[in-house]
């Protein structure tokens, strides 16, 4: 405890260094000193408060040594001292901040201590650094006092040891010190480098968030665009959509008027279509055949009995006999597409490669046909016991006579056979060619292909209206008879939708009726037998049908998500005519080669 000398001549020195400023944001030297001033003078501050208010009713603040303010009590009056022995009071911070407590009393060197502080000669050692530094402030004002003459007591008391232990411990805090004082200015790097980093992260978020707006406005402007763009092409669409039906209608009318210019032709005596009279054959007097294709010529007695050489190689004439335009052919064509296009058409070759072709020429009149098959051998040399075999699978349905065949074929050179056919009745399958033949080397070959003998060509197109069309489809025998198929459209197929009604009409066979489906994208025909009259008594092979085949077909294109395919739904009065027409107008919508799926028939609705 201190005495009342020694408490006049005690005092308590604080030294503030005030750093520059990091931040525009922190206050000046000026405005830290002036804000200690204030507290310091206003008796009702944070300063005056708390337990080192009465220290501070006597203090003064100095800056440089110049005395700049002092607080409101009288000067040079001593607090008064607690009555405890032990009291604690909040000077300043400690080694991190907080609030330290200061033990106004320590124990005297030289006493006996018990407890957790015995183990420490000065007994100093769970004290905090500020208190440390308190008290070893406290034992140099003892020993100043000592030298000067001071209490002999207390210079008796203080040690050698208790020096030296002082000593190290202020060593030791002052490194504690200088690595927090180290800690701290790089936290304030960091913090630097973290706000900078912050800022820019700021300008690129603003750069970011300016292009969004930017691309959204352009996505807006594009999205109307786009709907502007979509409205002309339904536009545009729905321009094709007529201009592609009446194409369709132009091209029937071109079809009827090139068949009335033929039937005119041959009325006048002009020429049947670009075949010689040489070839064996002249016109039929019987005239007017009016199913689609090209006038039956009478077959020469001489020629039939007898087979025909030509010097050169010549393949029949490529022309399209139900209209006579000109057809493209290509160098890549396979047999499956020239097999199809001879169902179309009765001027084309059937069969090529390295070795041997095979060209036709066909005319039909009614219910019968007369064929000329050529065969040209290709190779450099001669071909021996050259046979050709006809194969009807419906012998009571189709009557085939073919003339001799010369066996022996020489290079570069071209034999002809006469063929006679007569429809006895509807028939489904089509007749099958097997060649036999030896080549140069001895060595045997077989070449066997179907041959292009189908129902259509013995059938006519007939108009009917579209009350009668109806009457006709919902007859109870025409509803049995029906079949029905779905294929997949042919990569040629899948564009304007005249390419598919010029190939199933068949050369005129099938007549097109516009108006009566009210999807203008679907086709209605209508087609019966050549030479036979609707309930009529003419002779035919179909005399046990009443409506002489007549049959009803329509094909359904697809859109949207069946775009590509198509269905084919074929009505007639007599079942065969309907399986065996349905089948030809899915070779002719199917990919040459691919699979096409059975025709399914209905028995019942």
């Amino acid at each position: 405890t201190l005495t009342g000398a020694d408490a006049l001549m005690s005092s308590i020195v604080i030294d503030f260094e005030v750093l520059p400023e990091d931040e525009p944001s922190e206050r000046t030297t000026a405005q830290v000193c002036e804000d200690l001033k204030r507290q310091l003078q206003d008796r009702n501050s944070d300063l005056r408060r708390g337990e080192f208010g009465r220290f501070a009713e006597n203090a003064s603040l100095s800056v440089d040594g110049n005395l700049v303010a002092h607080a409101s009590g009288s000067p040079g009056e001593v607090p008064p001292l607690p009555s405890a022995p032990v009291e604690t009071s909040y000077l300043g911070s400690g080694a991190y901040g907080e609030p330290a407590p200061f033990n106004s009393q320590e124990p005297q060197l030289g006493q006996s201590t018990q407890g957790p502080s015995a183990i420490d000669p000065t007994g100093w050692e769970n004290l905090s650094n500020f208190e440390l530094l308190q008290s070893i402030a406290q034992r140099e004002r003892q020993i100043v006092r000592t030298a000067i003459g001071g209490s002999g007591t207390d210079a008796a008391v203080l040690r050698v040891p208790d020096v030296e232990a002082l000593e190290t411990r202020c060593a030791h805090l002052s490194q504690r010190l200088e690595a927090a004082e180290r800690d701290l200015r790089n936290e304030r790097e960091a913090g630097r480098s973290n706000k900078l980093r912050v800022e820019q992260l700021e300008l690129k978020l603003k750069d970011r968030e300016q292009l969004l707006g930017h691309a959204k406005e352009m996505w807006m402007k594009e999205n109307v665009r786009a709907s502007k763009l979509a409205d002309t092409l339904t536009a545009v669409e729905d321009k094709l959509a007529d201009q592609e039906r009446r194409l369709a209608e132009v091209s029937a009318r071109y079809a009827e008027a090139q068949q009335e210019v033929r039937q005119l032709q041959h009325l006048f005596g002009t020429g049947l279509g670009g075949v010689a009279p040489t070839d064996g054959f002249e016109v039929d007097p019987r005239g007017d055949a009016r199913n689609g294709y090209p006038k039956a010529w009478k077959m020469d007695d001489s020629v039939a009995t007898s087979t025909g050489r030509d010097s050169h190689l010549q393949s029949p004439p490529q022309t399209m006999a139900s209209t006579g335009a000109q057809m493209t052919f290509s160098e890549g064509d396979t047999n499956s597409e020239r097999f199809r296009r001879l169902c179309l058409m009765n001027d084309a070759v059937l069969y090529e490669d390295e070795l041997l072709q095979i060209g036709v020429k066909a005319e039909y009149s009614g219910l019968e046909g007369q064929i000329a098959v050529f065969y040209g051998n290709k190779g450099h040399a001669a071909l021996q016991t050259f046979m050709a075999q006809y194969f009807v699978r419906e012998e009571n349905a189709l009557k085939v006579v073919a003339s001799p065949l010369n066996q022996h074929l020489e290079a570069d050179e071209q034999i002809v056979q006469r063929l006679q056919v007569t429809l006895l009745e509807p028939f489904s399958e089509y007749p099958w060619l097997r060649l036999q033949f030896l080549l140069p080397d001895a060595s045997p070959r077989r070449i066997q292909l179907k041959f292009p003998i189908i129902l259509p060509k013995f059938m006519v197109g007939r108009d009917l209206s579209q009350q009668d069309f109806f009457r006709y489809w919902r007859q109870q025998h025409f509803v049995l008879n029906e079949v029905t198929s779905v294929v997949h459209l042919a990569e040629r197929l899948r564009g304007p939708l005249v390419n598919i009604a010029r190939c199933i009409v068949f050369g005129g066979a099938f007549r097109l009726h516009h108006g009566i489906d009210s999807n203008a994208d679907n086709f209605v025909m209508v087609s019966m037998l050549a030479g036979v009259n609707p309930r009529g008594h003419d002779a035919a092979p179909q005399s046990a049908d009443p409506d002489g085949g007549l049959s009803l077909m329509r094909v359904e294109v697809g859109s949207g998500r069946f775009t590509g395919k198509a269905r084919v739904v074929v009505r007639s009065s007599n079942h065969v005519v309907a399986k065996a027409l349905c089948d030809c107008l899915v070779t002719q919508l199917a990919e040459p080669g691919a699979f096409v799926p059975q025709s399914n028939s209905v028995s019942a609705r």
